[in-house]
């Protein structure tokens, strides 16, 4: 699996539809097996789409993030999990932990997490998944 995490200055960047710097983590068995570095240049919200997807993510780990780049990332089977902040390395620890939903890692301002996950089996809007 493929985990993709927006980066800004060594944390996760605040905003997805302007980031422009991404690492990408192959995971196997909850451990990082390998990653690098994946750089997309402004565009508009289809094309960040189309390149976002072309990285085979299946997880993505990002701040925030507008409606649309959101609904279209999700209908095309992406799980999103949003509002997150903090160091890189810590969120990607506290993922493979299975301790990403702890408040540390949630945005200021951002409440309870429990509709937090979007995307992958879930139901509802965006298919969000209750946690």
């Amino acid at each position: 699996m493929r985990v993709a995490v927006p980066v800004l200055m060594g944390r996760v960047s605040p905003l997805l539809d302007v980031a422009e710097r991404f690492l990408l983590c192959e995971v196997q068995q909850g451990r990082e097996i390998w990653r690098r570095e994946v750089f997309i240049a402004e565009c508009g919200v289809g094309e960040r789409t189309r390149r976002l997807l072309s990285m085979e993510a299946s997880v993505l780990i990002c701040g925030g993030v507008s409606r649309q780049l959101e609904y279209m990332l999700v209908s095309s089977g992406m799980r999103l999990i949003p509002q997150t902040c903090g160091p890189v390395q810590e969120v990607m620890d506290a993922y493979l932990a299975g301790q990403l939903t702890q408040e540390t890692f949630l945005m200021p301002g951002r409440g309870r997490r429990r509709h937090r996950h979007r995307g992958g089996r879930g139901t509802g809007r965006f298919g969000t998944e209750g946690r």
